[in-house]
């Protein structure tokens, strides 16, 4: 009996999700949107159109997701900044749709990068004082990080 790869792969992804913690999440989720984001400019080269759209809307629903996911009461400043900069992200991938922006694509995507590296050092706890697992990190402990267990489809 063989055991597919692709199900031994969903079942890692899986674990890899529901032990990480809510800022190795919102990595997690950058890295989804970017990957999704360079198979739609490889789609768009490609000429291959329902790819294109396929790959723009996973990155799309990852977006939506982290901005749902924002606690703006807690979050504050950060919050708002937060919900401004995936409102003009969602904004640039209708554009990709629309007119097959590959500009679009790479502004998002550097942006995305940007936003991904701070936190990559947050859940690595290089950010601030270097928070440990017990101590929460100040967008932690301010409501940025997604804290539901919401089932969110990232399928590689």
């Amino acid at each position: 009996m063989t055991y597919g790869g692709n199900q031994a792969g969903q079942t890692y992804k899986e674990q890899q999700i529901l032990s990480a913690s809510p800022a190795e999440r919102i990595v997690l989720l950058y890295n989804g949107a970017i990957k999704f984001l360079l198979l739609c400019k490889a789609s768009i080269a490609e000429s291959n159109v329902q790819e294109r759209y396929n790959n723009n809307k996973r990155a799309i629903e990852i977006i939506n997701y982290l901005q749902s996911t924002l606690d703006m009461e807690k979050g504050g400043e950060i919050a708002s900044n937060l919900y401004r900069i995936y409102s003009y992200m969602l904004r640039r991938l209708v554009d990709v749709d629309m007119r097959n922006d590959v500009d679009a694509i790479e502004d998002v995507v550097a942006k995305l990068k940007e936003l991904n590296t701070s936190w990559v050092k947050i859940a690595s706890g290089e950010a601030g004082n270097g928070p440990n697992k017990t101590n929460k990190t100040s967008l932690e402990s301010e409501g940025n990080a997604p804290q539901s267990n919401k089932s969110f489809n990232s399928t590689a």
